[in-house]
């Protein structure tokens, strides 16, 4: 269960685009998170995130694996593209805020020692 709420399902690729343009623009610090968890605010979002983008992927392939679909259905390329890019990006985000995690933690540590 996620902290907070995504989109869900599968729209066009022009609607995928966008949604996940806003999800790129949270993580670039552009744009205020949807939740504030302090040092946890990093990992929370880029997990949720990382989570619809999988869910995303699922959906598209269960989609091409249903019906023939052609190699410049722009699903297809969205999936194989930007998808895939924003993917990874969220892996990278969900590092550093594990990371963060971990330099908070032993701070933390060292404070109380």
């Amino acid at each position: 269960m996620q902290k907070f709420p995504v989109k869900k399902g599968l729209s066009n690729a022009e609607e995928l685009h966008e949604e996940i343009n806003e999800y790129i623009d949270v993580l670039m610090g552009h744009i205020t998170p949807p939740i504030a968890d302090g040092v946890d605010t990093l990992f929370e979002v880029s997990s949720t995130y990382l989570a619809r983008a999988k869910e995303i992927e699922i959906k598209l392939l269960e989609r091409e694996r249903a019906s023939k679909i052609d190699t410049s259905d722009e699903l297809k390329k969205f999936r194989t593209g930007e998808l895939r890019s924003f993917i990874e990006l969220c892996k990278s985000a969900q590092n550093q805020g594990s990371r963060r995690i971990t330099v908070a933690l032993s701070d933390l540590n060292l404070k109380e020692s």
